[in-house]
């Protein structure tokens, strides 16, 4: 698995409904892109759950590289970078993935984010066993959690981990990196490979 975003920055005077309409307009090819497995539309409001500024931050779940590059090399991300200029993607390597299988993933309403380095001395193995057995655990058991995702940066050794939440955005713990989910596009979401 691939999972990759884009974050793009808005003045903090931009119009965020222009951007609700952009998805609005333009998701609907996505809920049936093949290779596709979840595209989560996500943007940070300026004054809304602790957001300093306006940002469309979308975040793609992928089971295979081909689709995702037919993706950056094609009109739909050649759509964004005509509307945005050239933006960097970052991506990470699937380390840990588990879903609830009885709550719909289109049920996403807000997403949190967070980091993590990876000490030189850390042993792959027992990091991965550790990150697939603690996302089990928390896809099991934490309430309005619809799916967890780990992945890995092997350039920079560090982690990143997306929440994907069934409640709004303020309901999420204070302090969350968090993002407002403003559709959601899973075609493919039955071929992420849960560890």
């Amino acid at each position: 698995m691939l999972i990759k975003q884009y974050s793009i920055n808005l003045p903090a005077e931009y119009d965020m409904s222009a951007i609700r309409r952009r998805i609005a307009e333009r998701s609907a090819p996505f809920d049936d892109l093949q290779g596709l497995g979840a595209k989560v539309f996500l943007i940070r409001e300026r004054g809304v759950c602790g957001a300093q500024g306006n940002q469309y931050a979308p975040a793609y779940l992928w089971p295979d590289i081909e689709p995702m590059w037919n993706f950056v090399a094609g009109d739909l991300f050649g759509a964004v970078v005509d509307a945005f200029g050239w933006t960097p993607i970052s991506s990470w390597l699937g380390l840990a993935f588990s879903r609830r299988r009885d709550v719909a993933f289109s049920t996403v309403k807000s997403v949190s984010r967070e980091f993590a380095r990876i000490k030189p001395e850390t042993s792959l193995a027992a990091l991965r066993r550790s990150e697939i057995a603690n996302t089990r655990e928390m896809v099991a058991t934490t309430d309005h959690l619809v799916a967890r995702v780990v992945g890995v940066n092997m350039e920079n050794w560090s982690l990143v981990c997306f929440c994907y939440w069934s409640c709004e955005q303020r309901e999420l713990p204070t302090g969350s990196w968090s993002y407002e989910a403003v559709h959601v596009s899973a075609p493919g979401v039955a071929r992420l490979v849960e560890t």
